[in-house]
């Protein structure tokens, strides 16, 4: 039995022709000047394929919807000389020494150079949010005290005590700096549930660093969704302009830990400190050596 998928080079009656042999290609036009590069693919020794300084024009010929010819040429002397004469792209510079890496991830996580030399492992202290109201009113001071009391609960229940400093001066930070993201936030458990999960992420809290699952935290607050989706903007808020998102181009080294980097010092409970300590004296010396 014929396959129908096949077609028959002899039966007239078939609507299309087997492609040809790459070999029986009809050849380059003939007003043009012996190609750098023969039709069946092997380099012609009376002309060099690549000349220096030259891009590569690459023509292919269609016929009928058929390839019935290709060749290649330098671009250069040619009509679409213009087109290769754009600059290339600029190389990426050769990548930083390793302590210089993590020198600037140390800025991007602490805000400044001046922010990492004064960094110390003093624990945070307690933060009180009963004192003037820096921006809303009545109605915001409620949503901070409501969002405080639930903040402290997570705390109380799956970190350390000074991580509940950590969330208050977060969420105080917030209100003082942009007080948009305090009354935006359609509910005060989203709202927890976003300095959550920003600031836990800036101190490592959650797995795979931490111990805790973020999904923990969306089921203890009866979130319909996950933390990040707020957490992100309360991040940004949170980072304003400080530091610089992108270290020179660079991702974080993979020597030192996954951190969100928030520009400030002032969320960084105390193991996280004494941490960064160490990485920055380290970078020191390796600087020095």
């Amino acid at each position: 039995m014929t396959d129908e998928l096949w077609t028959d080079p002899d039966d007239p009656s078939q609507p299309y022709a087997p492609y040809e042999p790459y070999d029986t290609y009809a050849p380059s036009p003939p007003d043009r000047e012996p190609l750098p590069h023969s039709r069946d693919g092997r380099h012609d020794p009376g002309r060099p394929w690549w000349v220096p300084g030259s891009a590569t024009l690459s023509h292919l010929v269609f016929l009928d919807g058929r390839l019935v010819g290709a060749w290649q040429e330098p671009a250069n002397g040619g009509e679409w000389q213009q087109h290769a004469a754009d600059p290339p792209p600029p190389r990426r510079p050769p990548e930083p020494a390793l302590h210089e890496r993590v020198r600037g991830w140390l800025v991007d996580v602490c805000g400044s150079p001046a922010a990492v030399d004064g960094l110390t492992t003093d624990r945070l202290g307690p933060c009180d949010l009963d004192g003037p109201s820096p921006a809303g009113g009545p109605e915001c001071r409620e949503r901070v005290q409501a969002v405080a009391e639930l903040l402290d609960d997570l705390a109380d229940r799956f970190f350390e005590p000074e991580v509940a400093d950590a969330f208050r001066r977060a969420l105080a930070a917030l209100w003082r700096e942009d007080p948009l993201t305090i009354t935006r936030p359609a509910s005060t458990t989203a709202l927890a549930g976003g300095v959550a999960w920003a600031v836990g992420k800036a101190n490592g809290l959650y797995s795979p660093v931490g111990v805790v699952r973020v999904r923990t935290i969306q089921d203890t607050l009866g979130m319909s969704s996950g933390p990040s989706s707020l957490g992100r903007p309360v991040a940004a808020a949170l980072r304003g302009f400080r530091g610089r998102l992108l270290v020179d181009g660079w991702r974080r080294p993979v020597e030192v830990p996954d951190l969100l980097p928030l520009g400030r010092t002032d969320l960084l409970v105390g193991p996280v400190r004494e941490r960064l300590v160490r990485i920055r004296d380290r970078a020191a010396a390796a600087a020095a050596a």
